[in-house]
């Protein structure tokens, strides 16, 4: 059988009708069937089933494979697929054939050929039949559209199998990617088991704009089993259940005021209270001044603790602005995320996960990036500066993938603890 595996001769010639189409089209899926391992009706509807598209019921198939009706196109192509697995030319082929034998199939209960018995000479010696009216040319462009729009719409029902195939594809590479992720977070590395056997950890994340101070945050407080805090979560917790911070960082927002200290400062002072940061926290988004930075010193003090370190991520004012301008966010679900270099969506402007719409956000733009961080070189980078003075700073390359800048960075922390 060839590569597209359809069947018998795969083609209907002129004298070749609609019921003879449709016989070579079901010995075809009989065909293959028994080229796959002859899978039971049964093992076929079970297995359409639990992927949960399209319906193929046991006796659905028996008429589709004994020739009984032609069934639909997204039919058709989920019981190939279920048959052949997900070879997009063998359902191409399907596809195809399917639509000539429909083809066939209009035509057939359109027309029907006029026998010598129904015709005789008219007047002018021509042959007319006796029954049949004259054509409409009327109904035969109604007869062609018709057929238009039955072909438009198999060819429609194809793409929408194809594209929730290439779904299922794209959502078993992310569980396979997620598995081998958990796999290598459940290892312990020599690094992380002398982290793991200090009494705290209290951990500053600080950076450029772009550094991936959110990114390394989340991988960081699994593998370190302490919570990550973040500023920016922690003003809209505030803010949604009503707090007195939190009524009053709103009330200043709305004016359009810059948020003092203080405030920022009551709302890190609850949080610091609850039993999960006892032993160690991830604080991101905070200090950005060197004021913010005496406040926490201050703050922590209260309670008889201080910062352990802080760990800063750093890349170059070109990758930040590379990095930030070229991300683009879905509009139907902002949690698919892409960047049109290191992880590029499907079309410039097609989201490869639900094929949404995908925009750049206001704040993301080249000219913003700049400026944010040129606030950073003015007031947060003498922050690491004063760490770096007092010893309790390390700086690690924030270039690379992902897992590598995670490496990297729990390498430095076990080397800075000893």
């Amino acid at each position: 059988m060839g590569a597209g595996e359809t069947g018998t001769s795969g083609s209907t010639g002129p004298d070749q009708g609609y019921e003879w189409a449709l016989a070579d089209f079901a010995a075809a899926l009989a065909d293959l069937r028994i080229s796959h391992g002859a899978p039971t009706y049964k093992q076929i509807s079970q297995a359409a089933r639990a992927a949960g598209r399209t319906s193929l019921s046991s006796s659905a198939i028996s008429e589709a494979i004994n020739g009984v009706r032609l069934p639909s196109m997204e039919f058709t192509l989920e019981l190939v697929r279920q048959i052949a697995g997900h070879d997009l030319q063998v359902r191409e082929a399907w596809r195809e054939r399917w639509t000539r034998v429909r083809r066939l199939q209009r035509r057939g209960t359109k027309s029907r050929v006029i026998s010598p018995e129904e015709s005789s000479p008219n007047e002018g010696g021509s042959q007319q039949s006796v029954n049949q009216p004259a054509v409409d040319p009327h109904s035969a462009a109604v007869r062609e559209a018709a057929e238009i729009v039955a072909q438009a719409r198999g060819e429609a029902e194809g793409l929408l199998l194809e594209a929730q195939v290439k779904a299922d594809e794209i959502l078993r590479a992310a569980e396979e990617a997620a598995k081998k992720r958990a796999a290598r977070d459940n290892e312990i590395s020599p690094a992380v088991a002398r982290l793991m056997t200090r009494e705290s950890m209290r951990i500053i994340l600080l950076g450029p704009p772009g550094a991936g101070k959110g990114t390394q945050g989340m991988y960081l407080k699994r593998i370190l089993g302490v919570p990550k805090v973040q500023v920016g979560d922690l003003m809209r917790e505030n803010i949604s259940q009503g707090t007195g911070p939190g009524l009053q960082a709103k009330e200043i927002m709305e004016r359009g005021d810059l948020i003092p200290d203080g405030v920022y400062m009551d709302m890190l002072r609850t949080r610091l209270s609850r039993t999960d940061v006892s032993d160690g926290f991830l604080l991101d988004g905070l200090p950005r001044t060197l004021g913010q930075s005496q406040r926490l010193d201050a703050l922590l003090d209260e309670r008889g603790h201080k910062i352990d370190i802080a760990l800063h991520l750093d890349i170059s004012r070109d990758e930040a602005v590379r990095r930030i301008s070229g991300r683009r966010i879905c509009k139907v679900d902002s949690s698919h995320v892409f960047h049109v270099l290191y992880a590029p969506p499907q079309g410039y402007d097609a989201c490869r996960v639900c094929g949404g719409a995908l925009m750049a956000r206001p704040d993301d733009s080249r000219q913003v990036v700049k400026n944010r961080w040129d606030v950073w070189e003015v007031h947060t980078d003498p922050v690491v500066a004063s760490y770096g003075a007092r010893g309790r700073l390390v700086t690690v390359s924030g270039y690379g993938s992902v897992d590598e800048v995670t490496d990297r960075a729990i390498g430095a922390l076990a080397a800075f603890f000893g």
